[in-house]
């Protein structure tokens, strides 16, 4: 099995990255892409906060970071 590549930090993601709403590699637009995937977890930290937040990739990205994308 590949090792999967890990998400970017969370402080380093846009708005919509980080809601969700955006590839977390590319920042393309999720909104009306069909196929789009779970990266993993954004890790980050802000003093006691924590900024963990789960990021997603579009079709396009997602293979390239090893990660399963598309339907089925």
């Amino acid at each position: 099995m590949t090792p999967q590549s890990e998400p970017p930090p969370a402080a380093s993601l846009t708005y919509a990255q980080y809601s969700g709403w955006a590839c977390c590699w590319c920042a393309k637009s999720l909104l009306n892409v069909i196929g789009a995937v779970s990266a993993g977890i954004a890790h980050g930290r802000e003093g006691v906060h924590v900024l963990d937040v789960e990021v997603y990739a579009c079709p396009d990205c997602a293979p390239k970071h090893n990660r399963q994308g598309g339907t089925q």
